[in-house]
C-alpha cells in the first residue's frame, strides 16, 4: 500500500535518527513528515500545528512513526493510539527496516 513512498519515510526516519521520526500518510497515498516534539528520543509526539495543518487540507489515512534499535512490533500505547485515533499505524524499526502495518480493532 505505502511501498512507493518508504524511499522518503525512511529517508525522512534516518534523518531524524537517535531521535523517533514521525509523519502522515493521507488517503491520497501521499507522504507528510511531521516534527516530532517530543523531550524524548524514544517516543513520539507530532507537532500540533503541522497535524492540524495537514488534517484541514487533507483526509489522514495513517502515521508512520519509527523504533529505534527495537523490532517494528507495537507497543501496547501504540495499538491504544491506533484504536483510539482510529487510524493506520505504519511503524518501521531502524537502522533494519522492518515495518509493521497496524490496523485499527473495529
Amino acid at each position: 500500500m505505502i511501498n512507493h513512498l518508504l524511499p522518503q519515510i525512511y529517508e525522512h526516519l534516518e534523518n531524524q535518527y537517535p531521535k523517533e521520526g514521525c509523519g502522515i500518510i493521507t488517503d491520497e497515498l501521499k507522504w507528510f513528515p511531521v516534527t516530532n516534539v517530543a523531550k524524548v528520543n524514544t517516543n513520539f509526539i507530532m507537532d500540533i500545528q503541522e497535524y492540524t495543518k495537514i488534517a484541514l487540507k487533507y483526509k489522514i489515512k495513517g502515521i508512520v512513526h519509527s523504533h529505534l534499535n527495537l523490532s517494528a512490533e507495537p507497543s501496547e500505547f501504540d495499538k491504544k493510539q491506533c484504536n483510539g485515533l482510529n487510524l493506520d499505524y505504519f511503524i518501521i524499526s531502524l537502522p533494519s527496516k522492518e515495518l509493521y502495518h497496524l490496523r485499527p480493532e473495529k
